[in-house]
């Protein structure tokens, strides 16, 4: 066999192995990987506060080792992959680095943010995972990282509209 001819059966077997091995893999746990958004760019972190949001809203005082924030609680995406208005903001007096994680109602993770230091903000960002066109009620973990150490986490309810 030539070389070329030989990459070419090297590259079929490849993709066969690895497709009986997800099938395998689907059939054993009977769940279908959850498909995850790289396609295109998300939101980015700024420094300042939220200009949409009322200037009397932003917290501007936070007691030594509490974890505040704003969060919108009713995030509308246009589709399941568009950027939505998420607008979390970290208080320039918060003393963690945040994080914000999202789960629907079978406690999967839809929405991971990047980390929000203090002082930041991110308004519009894109879900993490492929989400069905709907209205979820679902759960938020606010995730306070210092030095790269979590130390505490406050949980809450957000709904989330995928149109």
């Amino acid at each position: 066999m030539t070389e070329k001819k030989t990459k070419v059966k090297t590259a079929i077997i490849i993709a066969v192995s690895i497709i009986a091995i997800v099938l395998s893999v689907v059939t054993l746990t009977q769940a279908v990987p959850t498909v995850m958004l790289k396609l295109a760019d998300g939101g980015t972190v700024c420094d300042g506060v939220l200009q949409s949001v009322d200037e009397k809203l932003h917290i501007t005082d936070v007691p030594e080792g509490e974890i505040r924030y704003l969060i919108n609680k009713q995030m509308v995406f246009e589709s399941p992959y568009a950027l939505g208005d998420v607008m979390l903001e970290n208080p320039e007096s918060c003393g963690y680095d945040l994080q914000f994680v999202i789960y629907n109602t079978q406690g999967e993770m839809i929405y991971t943010s990047p980390m929000i230091k203090a002082g930041q903000y991110l308004e519009r960002d894109k879900l993490t995972s492929v989400v069905k066109s709907g209205v979820y009620n679902c759960s938020y973990s606010a995730l306070a990282y210092q030095n790269g150490t979590l130390m505490g986490e406050v949980n809450g309810i957000v709904n989330v509209t995928v149109k």
